[in-house]
């Protein structure tokens, strides 16, 4: 799938999960420790009560950190992807359709729309590329299919690279290219971290350009 191809299906993909907050017949809530119903402990901060057994469908403006209770005032491209991981298990086995499968088709309706936007959120924040798409758009900056970048000479190179990639017959004859690579990615994910920190988003935003490229370099290695 082509670069483009790929950011198209990404932004469908970004625009259907906003949807996925807010379905009727249920009603929102915010998320909170306990019960809006039964003040019961909630077993996550999802309103999904596996004591009273209802659930809520999350507003559609709750921010994928606040989800999973992620700090985002420092740094919101800084994450703590072991405790999100964590978190992130426990939620699913609180809102998972196959938990509501005994409690009536409409609830089993909400766990499934509540369990695709966590899943979602979790998939988003995971993936630095996916992260840094997310925070550019919540902060009024989004990256477009027709960004483009000025540097002739990163473009240049890119286009090596990926003809390197593609008269490779094995991914062991990619090596070099993939340790190249990888060394560039991560110097632009320290330089994004640097950037969220300043809310230099212009300048983020040029950095997640690149960034898009060098993962299409990682993808294209990874399928040789």
């Amino acid at each position: 799938m082509s670069f483009r191809l790929a950011l198209c299906a990404r932004q469908r993909v970004f625009a259907q999960s906003r949807s996925l907050f807010f379905t009727k017949p249920f009603s929102t809530h915010k998320l909170t420790q306990d019960c809006p119903s039964c003040s019961k402990r909630l077993p996550t901060s999802l309103p999904a009560c596996t004591n009273c057994w209802n659930i809520w469908n999350i507003p559609a403006d709750t921010s994928y950190h606040d989800i999973f209770a992620l700090p985002k005032e420092s740094n919101p491209f800084v994450i703590d992807t072991s405790l999100l991981k964590q978190r992130f298990r426990q939620m699913q086995a609180a809102c998972h359709p196959d938990t509501w499968a005994s409690k009536g088709q409409d609830k089993q309706d909400a766990a499934q729309v509540l369990s695709s936007a966590v899943n979602h959120a979790y998939q988003t924040l995971l993936q630095p590329m996916q992260r840094i798409e997310y925070i550019l758009s919540v902060n009024g900056n989004p990256m477009e299919e027709t960004d483009k970048l000025a540097d002739d000479e990163f473009l240049m190179n890119i286009m090596m690279a990926r003809e390197e990639v593609e008269t490779a017959e094995t991914r062991e004859e990619a090596e070099r290219v993939t340790q190249e690579n990888q060394a560039l990615i991560d110097d632009t994910l320290l330089e994004i971290e640097s950037l969220v920190k300043q809310k230099k988003w212009w300048e983020v935003k040029e950095a997640g350009i690149r960034l898009r490229y060098l993962d299409g370099i990682r993808k294209a290695v990874m399928s040789v």
